[in-house]
């Protein structure tokens, strides 16, 4: 196969399909995140749904908490909508800087210290003043966390495009 053949680079797709794998980047990285969120609640006796109630009080406040399915709803949507967004950054990056699609493995984790470093150095303290401080393990799991959205996005983002 030539080199004229082969696959454009990621970061020179039609602006469809490199809007398709943002969402589908989204979804895996937010997926990675949805099960540890759940899963620290369900661990400190919060429930499920209180987790994704909590995810929604960004927008509705102490409503969201009797808000039923419906804020349950609104926080799966804002969390899979946030981390979207975390994936089309990366994207936009890659698009200048292409060895983020080459070297994924290395550049995601890097990425996600980042992302965590925003998410509680910044965006939680401003919506609950006071959050964001160092927690030991619960924090290292965090970290955890964040990296595996970060490489589940990266991953998917930097794959070759389908013929």
């Amino acid at each position: 196969m030539t080199a004229a053949a082969a696959s454009p680079a990621p970061n020179t797709l039609p602006a469809r399909d490199a809007l398709a794998r943002i969402a589908l980047a989204g979804l895996a990285g937010g997926a990675v995140d949805f099960v540890y969120a759940s899963a620290l609640g369900l661990m400190s006796g919060r429930g499920f749904v209180r987790v994704w109630q909590g995810v929604a009080s960004g927008w509705l406040g102490k409503a969201a908490a009797h808000g039923g399915m419906g804020s349950l709803t609104l926080g799966l949507v804002t969390h899979f909508g946030i981390a979207t967004c975390m994936a089309a950054a990366y994207a936009l990056v890659a698009a200048r800087a292409p060895i983020l699609y080459r070297r994924w493995w290395l550049a995601a984790p890097l990425y996600g210290v980042v992302l965590y470093g925003v998410m509680y150095k910044i965006v939680l303290p401003l919506r609950f003043p006071g959050a964001g401080g160092w927690h030991g393990l619960e924090s290292v799991a965090d970290v955890a966390s964040h990296i595996g959205l970060a490489l589940a996005a990266a991953f998917v983002l930097s794959r070759p495009r389908p013929q």
